[in-house]
């Protein structure tokens, strides 16, 4: 029976992260078979008193990546499984029962349960009645596994503590933001079982300080912060392609192949995404362009490719589009009656 790691990662952001300790806290698995460790970049009295209070471990660190603060979690923990939390999300109460079922089975490394992206209040009672009433598992090995699109969402992901594998540490305390698919490609590469649930067990709160920009409703604001994260998401996937290019995985050449080909899709793609804004400049070479047209599937995300190359008042069109959407999305969650 498998003892979890819960690692909760928090940078500066205190408003919610009390809220996503007490979902951890209130879960049915009993308490002495899991802990909770918070790794963050501030002191703050009330928060560290309930962190006391709570026997939740607290550790201060000032590295600023995410992925720093996650090996810090790692190397403090006691668990062979570790589940992560984001400061401003939340779980259901028996996510952690779940994730103890599914991890007897020694040969899965890696586990994904859905999420609900809410705002403001929500009923966690509609919620689990809406949701975990059927459950859908998926289990795939690495040869089975053609593309990543599927893993994101920090906050819904459990690993095996094996795949921090020693040599990779550096790397990964370098990882900004990218974290979640990072994980997907450390458990391919340890070629075990990845499963893959349909059960909601996370929810993903949307709100203006969010790293994605899903909750900014200033037009400039919602533009930068794109940017920003697209810049950044770039970096850990030219680190990812570094990483992963000299590392000798526990796979085929051929799967190989095919992890190095996702990553500079992701890569290519937070390019466009970065050089398609109105006030960015474009990054993309033609070399690049032609390589990023060989990843896309749909017709959309292939004119996407071309507006690097497209004057600024058809960016800003397209952009301003897209934008509107959001907000559109947003609005259709926020009324939802959950």
């Amino acid at each position: 029976m498998p003892f979890i790691s819960v690692i909760i990662a928090a940078h500066n952001r205190r408003e919610f992260l009390l809220d996503a300790v007490n979902s951890a806290l209130n879960q049915t698995l009993p308490k002495d078979e899991y802990e909770i460790i918070v790794v963050k970049n501030f002191e703050d009295e009330r928060i560290d008193k309930f962190l006391e209070e709570h026997n939740v471990k607290n550790i201060v660190t000032k590295e600023e990546p995410l992925g720093a603060k996650i090996i810090k979690g790692v190397e403090e923990s006691r668990g062979e499984v570790i589940s992560f939390l984001e400061d401003d999300d939340l779980w259901l109460p028996q996510k952690l029962e779940i994730v103890k079922q599914v991890f007897k089975d020694k040969d899965v490394i890696y586990y994904h349960n859905d999420f609900f992206n809410f705002s403001d209040h929500i009923s966690i009672d509609a919620v689990n009645i809406v949701f975990t009433a059927k459950s859908r598992l998926l289990r795939l090995k690495a040869s089975d596994i053609k593309n990543f699109n599927g893993s994101v969402n920090n906050s819904s992901i459990s690993v095996r503590k094996c795949i921090f594998f020693e040599e990779l540490k550096e790397y990964i305390k370098k990882a900004m933001i990218n974290i979640d698919p990072l994980f997907a490609y450390l458990a391919f590469c340890y070629n075990k079982i990845l499963v893959f649930d349909d059960r909601v067990l996370t929810l993903r709160r949307i709100h203006k300080l969010n790293t994605s920009a899903d909750g900014i409703s200033d037009y400039n604001l919602w533009v930068a912060n794109l940017a920003k994260m697209s810049k950044l998401s770039m970096s850990d996937n030219l680190l990812f392609l570094k990483m992963f290019s000299s590392f000798d995985c526990k796979i085929t050449r051929e799967e190989k192949e095919r992890l190095i080909k996702s990553i500079e899709g992701a890569y290519l793609g937070w390019k466009v995404t970065y050089s398609r804004l109105p006030n960015t400049k474009n990054e993309v070479s033609l070399k690049e362009f032609i390589k990023y047209l060989k990843y896309q599937r749909n017709f959309k995300s292939v004119l996407y490719g071309f507006l690097p190359f497209a004057p600024k008042k058809i960016k800003d069109y397209v952009t301003k589009k897209w934008y509107n959407q959001n907000l559109l999305t947003k609005k259709q969650n926020k009324n939802t009656n959950i």
